[in-house]
């Protein structure tokens, strides 16, 4: 698949709900879920449609235990851009790839091992690779947030669209 000139537009969501997993407890989701454009259904993290237009949602490993001060910033809002860096220097995974809130932030975790021995080939051969924050995780919404589902696009920047009632457009 070749790389758009252009931001990567996809359409999206806003949706505010608690989660039930199937572990038990509850979460707190904020933030962007993925839809088709032509008929607004939503789109699960495995969707084909997904995959055929170099999209990936993973979530953001490490957030929580690493990076809990950096996930209170404003850069790991639901519609914020983020920063793929590869991580050369990582003892533990030689394709890692950090997670930055956009414009030089601080590091907000890592790609998860499996996504970035995908992706570090081709960020080493200079293909670019974007990403946006979709989801915030929170045990409720007065408490603070302990994780981050990512969108990374095979482009050079991915722009969110939000659908009608979602309330405008986000930044990303």
């Amino acid at each position: 698949m070749g790389v758009e000139s252009g931001p990567l537009r996809v359409d999206v969501e806003y949706e505010e709900r608690y989660w039930y997993p199937d572990e038990g407890g509850q979460v707190w989701l904020v933030g962007y879920h993925l839809v088709d454009p032509e008929s607004g259904r939503y789109l699960a993290r495995d969707a084909p449609e997904l995959a055929a237009r170099g999209l990936r949602v993973v979530g953001v490993a490490g957030a929580a235990g690493h990076h809990a001060a950096a996930l209170a910033s404003d850069a790991a809002e639901p519609g914020r851009p983020l920063d793929l860096r590869r991580d050369l220097a990582n003892p533990h995974d030689v394709n890692a790839i950090a997670v930055h809130g956009g414009g030089g932030g601080e590091q907000l975790g890592w790609v998860p091992r499996e996504v970035a021995a995908e992706l570090a080939p081709e960020m080493d051969e200079e293909r670019p690779w974007s990403a946006v924050v979709l989801r915030e995780q929170r045990r409720s919404p007065r408490d603070p947030r302990h994780g981050l589902t990512m969108l990374l696009a095979r482009a050079r920047s991915v722009e969110l669209r939000t659908r009608r009632g979602g309330g405008g457009d986000a930044a990303g």
